[in-house]
């Protein structure tokens, strides 16, 4: 018997992933491996795709601030200096975890055991 698996994979942990590089450094890994197209590159394409647009317009002072928050676990607030920063912060939040909600998460194919199965094993 086979099931499908949604991997769970929140917002924060997609964002988490896209700012510190991991999307990039499993993209550059798989272009030098043979690895076959799965679920999970078109998952990590279709992030970069919705991202990168919305990413490359923003100032270098503000993706600063995402990296660093992404890789530290700050909260957003340590780098607001000024209510209209706090202001542009939250606006692009928004936007960022619209974007990220509306990306299908990969599906894995996995194989079922009956708990009596597991138990003789």
């Amino acid at each position: 018997m086979r099931d499908v698996l949604i991997v769970e994979t929140s917002n924060l942990d997609i964002l988490t992933d896209y700012f510190t590089g991991r999307y990039t450094a499993y993209l550059d890994y798989i272009q030098y491996a043979d690895e076959p197209v799965t679920d999970k590159k078109r998952f990590v394409l279709e992030v970069m795709n919705k991202l990168d647009p919305l990413v490359n317009k923003m100032e270098s002072e503000l993706l600063s601030i995402y990296v660093d928050k992404y890789r530290t676990h700050k909260p957003f607030t340590f780098y607001a200096n000024n209510l209209a920063q706090q202001a542009v912060i939250n606006s692009l939040n928004k936007k960022l975890n619209k974007l990220v909600q509306g990306i299908k998460r990969p599906q894995i194919a996995f194989k079922c055991q009956s708990t009596h199965q597991a138990l003789q094993a």
